[in-house]
C-alpha cells in the first residue's frame, strides 16, 4: 500500500515516522528544532514556520500511545490525502498545504506570542477537510460494518482532534485547538475558491473574477472564457460523478482529463 501512495502523502508519512524515531532516540533534538515558538521565530529561526507540523514527540514510557498517534495521523493521510492528491495533483496540493502551514504559523505567532505550536493537526485536517469539501456524500466504510458520509467522518475526526483527553482533563492547548481548526478552515477556503463546486459563494467569486480577472483582447478573451467555462463544467461533472459513485466509476479518458486540467 505504501509503495502505491502519491509522492506528497508518502513524504508526509515518512517525515512523521522519522520524527517519532528521532524523538525516541534523541528527544532533545526534535524539541529544540521543530516546534514553533514565536519568540524564536522573531530571533531568526524562521524554519519553524514550516517544521512545526512534523513534530511528533514520542517516548519509551508511552510507546503505545506514541505509535497510536502516528498510526492515527498516517491513517488520515492514506485514506483521505492520497486520493485528494491524485485528483488535485501533487504540486498544486503541496503548494496549497505549504502556504496554509506558513500562514497558520504567522497568524499563531501574532495571536499567541508566548505560546507554542506543534503537531501534524494542521496538515491532516487540511487534507481531511479538502476531501470532505470535494466529496461530502462519499461513503466511508467503518471497519466494514457500516458506511458513513465523508463530511460526517470529517466532522467526527475534527471534534476528536480538538478535544484530546489528558487523564480526566481536557487538553485545550493551542496545538490541539489552533492547528486543526486553521487547517480545516484553510482547506475549505482554498478548495472553494479554486474549484467552486457548490453554489454557496460561487456567484460572488465569479463576479470578483469578472471585476479583477485578466484583461485580454476582445476576440481572444471571449474564446478563452468560453473554453475555460467548458473545461470547468466538465471538471464539475466529473467531481460530481466521483462524489456519487467513487473514483472507480471514472473512465480512462475522464481520469486523464481531470489530471491534465487540475495541474
Amino acid at each position: 500500500m505504501f509503495r502505491n501512495l502519491p509522492p506528497l502523502s508518502k513524504g508526509i508519512i515518512v517525515a512523521l515516522v522519522v520524527s517519532v524515531v528521532v524523538s525516541i532516540l534523541v528527544p532533545s533534538l526534535t524539541v529544540s528544532v521543530l516546534p514553533l515558538f514565536p519568540e524564536l521565530v522573531r530571533r531568526g529561526q524562521v524554519w519553524r514556520l514550516i517544521t512545526y507540523p512534523f513534530f511528533m514527540f514520542a517516548s519509551m514510557h508511552d510507546l503505545l500511545g506514541s505509535l497510536f498517534t502516528l498510526l492515527w495521523n498516517g491513517f488520515i493521510v492514506v485514506l483521505f490525502g492520497a486520493e485528494l492528491e491524485t485528483i488535485v495533483h501533487t504540486r498544486q496540493l503541496a503548494w496549497a498545504l505549504t502556504g496554509s502551514v506558513i500562514v497558520g504559523g504567522v497568524v499563531f505567532s501574532f495571536l499567541s506570542p508566548e505560546g507554542a505550536l506543534a503537531g501534524p493537526g494542521i496538515m491532516t485536517l487540511f487534507l481531511l477537510a479538502g476531501f470532505a469539501y470535494l466529496w461530502p456524500k462519499r461513503e466511508i466504510s467503518i471497519w466494514g460494518l457500516f458506511w458513513v458520509k465523508s463530511w460526517i467522518v470529517a466532522l467526527a475526526i475534527y471534534v476528536l482532534s480538538i478535544i484530546p483527553m489528558n487523564g480526566m482533563q481536557l487538553d485545550t492547548s493551542a496545538t490541539n485547538l489552533f492547528g486543526p481548526t486553521f487547517g480545516a478552515i484553510a482547506a475549505l477556503l482554498y478548495f472553494h475558491v479554486v474549484y467552486r463546486q457548490y453554489l454557496f459563494g460561487r456567484g460572488f467569486l465569479n463576479r470578483i473574477d469578472g471585476m479583477f480577472g485578466r484583461r485580454s483582447r476582445a476576440g481572444t478573451g471571449s474564446r478563452s472564457r468560453v473554453n475555460a467555462g467548458s473545461v470547468q463544467t466538465q471538471i464539475d461533472a466529473i467531481l460530481d460523478k466521483i462524489a456519487s459513485h467513487g473514483m472507480q466509476s471514472l473512465s480512462k479518458e475522464e481520469r486523464e482529463f481531470l489530471l491534465k486540467n487540475s495541474q
